[in-house]
């Protein structure tokens, strides 16, 4: 099910979901790095063919997959009237920040509890 955007309860109920997507994106990378070295072509369709599988599961639900390799990904969101993304590293127990969609990472703002974030509830 794709969301339009998400509040953040929603959000927090994929990250169990989303964190084993990425682990899984992870490991194949890793073995794709390794297949091209050593040139086999067979293998490396295959592989990104499951790449492909997880990332088009993960964009299903709305989310933007931004970095794979550090886990990045945003939610899409309505926070404070504007749009804007709740913000997700892998490394991170929680989704603990959010940016304005004109700001990008380096704009990322640690939620307080003062946001407005529109609820889909």
């Amino acid at each position: 099910m794709e969301y339009p955007y998400f509040d953040l309860k929603t959000a927090r109920e994929l990250l169990p979901w989303l964190r084993d997507r990425l682990i899984q994106l992870r490991k194949i990378k890793n073995e794709i790095e390794i297949l091209l070295v050593n040139g086999d072509k067979y293998a490396l369709q295959q592989y990104a063919s499951e790449t492909k599988k997880i990332i088009d599961e993960i964009i299903s639900k709305g989310i933007i997959l931004r970095d794979i390799d550090i886990g990045l990904v945003d939610f899409p969101a309505i926070i404070n009237n504007k749009s804007a993304f709740l913000c997700w590293k892998i490394d991170e127990g929680d989704i603990k920040y959010w940016h304005y969609t004109d700001e990008g990472f380096r704009g990322r703002k640690r939620l307080t509890g003062y946001e407005d974030i529109l609820s889909l509830r």
